[in-house]
């Protein structure tokens, strides 16, 4: 009985330190993230430009001379957005690549829309009218995770915009739910802890951090000035009210289904550690596809386009070059 009651009373005691570093945590979370966005769309923008699509400004960037064959880099779930391709961008223009990055709407440098209106289906509905506007057709699109589904769902139901696709960790037949979804949805959470949560998370707090370095396969080679550079559309005003609009949002998609559909040749990357999306998942996409093909690079993880960038980039461009050089 002594034993067991020692034990219960460590186990307490364990119970009780958890919960007021829980309390210190959430006490901090509230007071930071009330102050955290300070900046506007337009803060720390060096180049690129807006399109106004439905009266909202959607940011893009572009690289390299305009007759070259086009590539379209799709971000994934990251409020960087279209930063985390600063390693890859500049690279493939030098092949002769002509390349536009797009921030979709409530990501990077793009508008914070309050409205739930943040379904696949209208990312990619977004991308499409950039195209559009831009008087692109035919281009290769490049997807990174979450970005792969909305590449598909355009190719799939834009198909004079898509000649060709790759797909890099594609996220498309798993929900990876952000931690803070989970906490905004249970009752009698008041507004300010579920905004404390959204930003700890995935608004640039330091959970958004330690779920980014997961991300890698060598995590802590990851430089601290890569973070502070990535965090930076954090900051940018309205940020959390967007990522609240996300959660809220209808998941309008008929992927898997209409993957077989799309007819286009397909290149499929993944790195040989990634954590958030198995080998057998892109091996089923690959068979799904009508052509595609599956390169796994080694010593990468979920962020292998950041990892291993020199190896993505030959890979884009040879696959991009295929049959035109």
């Amino acid at each position: 009985m002594t034993v067991l009651r020692f034990l219960g009373n460590v186990i307490l005691a364990i119970i009780l330190i958890l919960l007021i570093i829980l309390i210190f945590f959430a006490a901090y979370a509230l007071v930071v993230s009330r102050v955290w966005e300070n900046v506007s769309l337009e803060q720390d923008v060096e180049g690129g430009a807006w399109i106004w699509i439905d009266g909202q400004p959607i940011y893009y960037q572009t690289w390299g001379a305009e007759q070259g064959p086009t590539v379209v880099l799709v971000h994934g779930f990251s409020i960087e957005g279209s930063q985390t391709w600063n390693a890859n961008a500049q690279a493939l223009a030098k092949v002769g690549l002509r390349v536009i990055a797009v921030d979709l709407k409530g990501f990077g440098h793009s508008a914070r829309d309050t409205s739930a209106t943040y379904s696949l289906r209208e990312q990619a509905n977004i991308l499409a009218q950039v195209l559009n506007q831009l008087k692109v057709r035919q281009a290769t699109l490049v997807g990174h995770g979450w970005g792969s589904a909305v590449a598909l769902q355009m190719a799939s139901e834009q198909p004079q915009l898509v000649g060709r696709l790759v797909l890099i960790a594609p996220l498309v037949y798993r929900d990876i739910t952000p931690l803070w979804q989970y906490v905004v949805r249970v009752p009698r959470i008041g507004p300010y802890l579920k905004r404390a949560a959204v930003w700890a998370t995935d608004g640039g707090g330091p959970i958004w951090t330690l779920m980014r370095r997961r991300g890698f396969y060598r995590p802590f080679n990851v430089s601290s000035a890569y973070f502070r550079e990535m965090v930076k559309p954090s900051h940018i005003l309205g940020t959390t009210d967007a990522l609240l609009a996300m959660a809220a949002s209808p998941k309008d998609s008929d992927l898997p289904q209409a993957i077989s559909n799309i007819q286009v040749p397909a290149l499929i990357l993944i790195g040989s550690n990634d954590l958030d999306v198995p080998r057998a998942d892109a091996e089923r996409l690959a068979k799904q596809l009508p052509d595609a093909e599956l390169v796994v690079i080694p010593e990468a993880g979920h962020y292998v386009h950041v990892e291993q960038s020199a190896m993505v980039n030959k890979q884009i461009a040879e696959f991009c070059l295929r049959g035109i050089r």
